[in-house]
């Protein structure tokens, strides 16, 4: 009796997990073309520090926060919200955190584009390959840009 109200309970959580992830994927905006932007690295002060507070100031409603996060002269270090398992279709679980490192010599030009119809600002942080590791979302356009600069200057300066 005992396992069948444990099954009824996970099943009654995986429809109701289902149904809001169909929900969810019905109602997003879709992402307006990328907007041609040329990082300037020529005037960026203090991007290690520009870069660690731009992401810990993230609109917290766009964005998972994350935490503990160290930039170096190598890379950014944050533990950030880790995927779930099979029953919650990989969507993060609350206190479930990973660790990603993204190291600079290994990083791409990031990409600036802006959600249709959000007032928030959307930067990519992708490898080599163009594959996004991290999304970045800041309210202005300024803000997302002076991001772009910062992590572009480290990119073109890693040690």
């Amino acid at each position: 009796m005992k396992n069948f109200l444990v099954c009824l309970m996970v099943l009654s959580m995986y429809s109701t997990l289902v149904s809001c992830v169909q929900t969810t994927n019905t109602t997003t905006t879709p992402e307006k073309p990328e907007i041609t932007y040329q990082p300037d690295i020529t005037h960026v002060k203090n991007p290690k520090e520009t870069i660690k507070t731009m992401l810990e100031e993230q609109p917290p409603a766009y964005a998972y926060l994350p935490t503990n996060l160290k930039v170096t002269d190598k890379s950014i270090t944050m533990n950030v919200a880790a995927g779930g398992s099979f029953l919650t279709m990989g969507i993060p679980v609350p206190g479930m955190q990973k660790t990603d490192v993204y190291y600079y010599k290994n990083l791409g030009t990031p990409i600036l584009s802006q959600p249709e119809n959000q007032p928030v600002w959307n930067v990519q942080i992708v490898d080599l390959q163009g594959n996004v590791l991290y999304w970045f979302f800041a309210n202005t356009e300024d803000e997302a840009k002076t991001f772009i600069n910062a992590l572009s200057y480290m990119i073109a300066h890693h040690k």
